[in-house]
């Protein structure tokens, strides 16, 4: 991540491909591109642990953690972009990635496809609140930021998961909410003296009559002894581990059966027994569970000189498909007698550490001269809404996407990778898992992005990658003198307002359906308003939008290529886009829609009464549309005031680090009350006034006191 494995790769323009040979259909799994064989392929029990058996208990609250403030804004601590950032002047001509002139430029006037207009109507879509700052303080004894958040659905429920560890389940309509469920007590952490530490994902599946999986990343240390971040966030040996929670029935108030994945088991790469499993995503396929994480090193002294494998602490994605049937099942990991159970087996492919994976820009991660990133990380696996949408070729197949801007200069390229032959999981013993293999395509001449994230406004350009969001009151900030755990300097008699963190152009989701997989990442855009040029006859405004692509599958089932169906930009004009997500309906539904958190401050002409607070936005896709449908964007959740949460002020005066959820999630179910479900971060109460906050920070039970995020639920047909 057997064939025989090619050890030699034939590189056609952006294409990684190798010659072609006969084979197909829906038997054997025969690779006709990049394929090679996984870095592993057998028994599950050599990475996990499980299953114990939980019922959780509803609206049980927990005894906070004895962490700082500064410690709870460091969720999901490894960055990427960062690291890119900081490699970026040692590229050379020769390293140079392919890039057209980025960041993108559209026209605003006359109005071109990718300037797009926001309409207040919801066009049918009805919302509600999910779990907020509030709430969680409620459940949990404490706020973070980021908070990442997923929602699935499916058997009448609704279910969204939220950092550091809670759910809420509702029916399809939203109502009749549980309680907070903490997944320390779903996944049985408190029992084991462990905690929970975020990158939350879940998924509902169709097979086996129903089950929802829910991961997150824990450690192996307990929630009153600091949890977290006192160890896998600490870098302590042997602490980080990946829960994987799978419910014994369709029915995601009662039992569940819990998995423990040690990424420090997988593999030898540099830092094992300090590996963190950064950023997991899941997805699902007629056989398979699929995870991907980010590996990296948290013990410097054992991070190499570059150049070498893992020279900047990061040893690339991590991709494993695990026997769904098994899981969902509940079969252990170890029979009662001795030895792996037979059936539950694993597939697993090192992308960084692999030679035979990496990007045309170099070879394993940090490994090339002049010293450079370029290594594979957030290569998303796809989700799909319901088991029709399955690709039973080659042996079942299921697909990946990952973005290629390694270089913090933008690209004009998207990968696509697939495994075949995932039907051997279901084999006793793994005894057909010769025939599985990994492999990917990189598709050239896309449309250009460009995102690096870094804190300072988009709207500046180069590498910044903050949004703006509409000026109003922010009493934490204003009040930030007599707040000390936001200030790491010299205190200050009140702290502006910041911008909306966007984490660079990553992807983030993936959805697979009527043969198509979907994605999208973050992009600055250049939006021009008036004929002419920039500065002199046109004015032009900087922002965050969104790039999106739909790859299809068609030629991929028959002769093992994929194709670009279609791509497009989405760009609301004067304002920003952050963290896009898409959801595909598939054959015969709705195509896809795409949600995202939508804010802004009106541009330098200040419009649309000054922008927008951070809400939640949609806007509808086909596979043909090149944007969005009626080039129109949709609220379903306005946003009722700034983010005021500690993230975006401290450290002020000095460096500071705004966050904002990592992530925003969307899925299509099929049938009787069916259609999208999507959910992202919004700001869902008014602020109150500044002398209000001081006498009750929680402004009348609407926010925490160091936090005021909320995250809206959202259905549209």
């Amino acid at each position: 991540m057997a064939i025989i494995a090619l050890s030699v790769l034939v590189f056609s323009g952006n294409s990684i491909a190798t010659p072609n040979h006969s084979g197909g259909g829906s038997g054997a799994a025969v690779k006709v591109h990049l394929g090679n064989a996984p870095s592993y392929a057998g028994p599950a029990s050599k990475f996990l642990t499980g299953p114990i058996k939980i019922t959780p208990t509803l609206g049980i609250a927990l005894t906070p953690p004895k962490v700082s403030l500064a410690q709870m804004s460091q969720i999901h601590i490894p960055d990427p972009k960062a690291l890119e950032l900081k490699n970026a002047a040692t590229r050379t001509a020769g390293v140079a990635p392919l890039v057209a002139t980025l960041p993108p430029t559209l026209s605003c006037q006359p109005r071109a496809l990718g300037c797009d207009t926001i309409s207040s109507s919801a066009a049918g879509a009805t919302s509600a609140i999910g779990v907020s700052a509030a709430n969680m303080l409620g459940a949990y004894g404490a706020t973070v930021e980021p908070p990442d958040q997923s929602i699935c659905a499916g058997a009448g429920h609704v279910m969204q998961v939220e950092n550091i560890g809670e759910l809420r389940v509702f029916n399809l309509k939203f109502g009749d909410g549980t309680a907070v469920i903490t997944l320390d007590n779903l996944m049985g952490l408190t029992g084991l003296g462990w905690s929970s530490g975020g990158d939350i994902s879940c998924l509902y599946d169709y097979d086996n009559g129903g089950h929802w999986f829910i991961t997150e990343f824990v450690s192996t240390t307990p929630e009153l002894a600091g949890g977290v971040f006192a160890g896998c966030f600490a870098g302590v040996l042997d602490t980080c581990r990946e829960g994987i929670a799978v419910s014994v029935t369709n029915d995601p108030t009662g039992a569940w059966n819990v998995y423990f994945l040690d990424p420090n088991f997988v593999n030898t790469d540099p830092g094992v027994g300090f590996l963190l499993n950064d950023f997991a995503k899941i997805g699902n396929t007629r056989d398979a569970f699929l995870l991907s994480y980010d590996e990296f090193n948290q013990n410097g002294s054992t991070i190499p000189a570059c150049p070498a494998y893992g020279c900047f602490g990061v040893n690339g994605a991590q991709q494993f498909a695990i026997s769904k049937n098994a899981l969902e099942l509940g079969y252990p990991v170890s029979e009662p007698f001795g030895g792996p159970d037979p059936f539950l087996n694993v597939l697993y492919e090192n992308m960084g550490f692999d030679p035979t994976i990496q990007p045309p820009d170099g070879a394993q991660c940090g490994a090339t001269l002049p010293a450079t990133f370029v290594c594979w990380f957030q290569v998303i696996p796809a989700m799909t809404p319901d088991p029709a949408q399955y690709d039973n070729s080659w042996g079942g197949s299921g697909f990946m996407i990952g973005s290629l801007d390694f270089f913090g200069a933008g690209d004009t390229r998207i990968a696509v990778f697939d495994w075949t032959g995932l039907s051997a999981l279901n084999s006793l013993g793994c005894s057909t898992c010769t025939g599985v293999a990994f492999g990917g395509q990189i598709l050239s001449g896309a449309l250009g992005y460009l995102d690096e994230g870094s804190n300072c406004a988009a709207s500046t350009g180069g590498f910044c990658g903050l949004a703006a969001q509409k000026a109003g009151p922010i009493p934490l900030g204003d009040n930030c003198a007599v707040s000390p755990y936001l200030l790491n300097t010299s205190p200050v008699a009140s702290c502006p307002e910041g911008g909306i963190a966007t984490n660079g152009d990553g992807a983030t989701q993936v959805s697979f359906a009527g043969g198509q997989v979907w994605s999208a990442v973050s992009t600055l855009v250049v939006q021009q308003f008036g004929k002419g040029t920039c500065g002199k006859t046109a004015e032009c405004e900087i922002h965050v939008g969104a790039v999106y692509f739909v790859i299809g599958t068609s030629k991929f089932d028959s002769k093992g290529v994929f194709k670009l169906t279609d791509e497009g930009m989405v760009s609301a004009a004067h304002e920003d886009m952050e963290f896009p997500a898409i959801a595909a309906g598939g054959a015969g539904y709705p195509a896809a829609i795409m949600t995202f958190t939508l804010s802004g401050d009106g541009g330098p002409t200040g419009a649309d009464h000054g922008g927008f607070y951070p809400s939640t936005a949609y806007v509808r896709l086909s596979t043909s549309s090149h944007g969005a449908l009626g080039d129109v964007i949709h609220i379903s959740a306005k946003g009722q005031s700034p983010q005021d949460g500690f993230t975006e002020y401290q450290g002020f005066p000095g460096p500071i680090r705004p966050r904002w959820g990592d992530y925003n999630a969307a899925i299509y179910v099929p049938g009787a009350g069916g259609g999208f479900y999507f959910a992202t971060e919004y700001i869902a109460y008014p602020n109150c006034s500044d002398a209000a906050f001081l006498v009750d920070p929680s402004c009348g039970g609407t926010r925490a006191p160091f936090g005021n995020w909320g995250d809206s639920l959202n259905w549209v047909g």
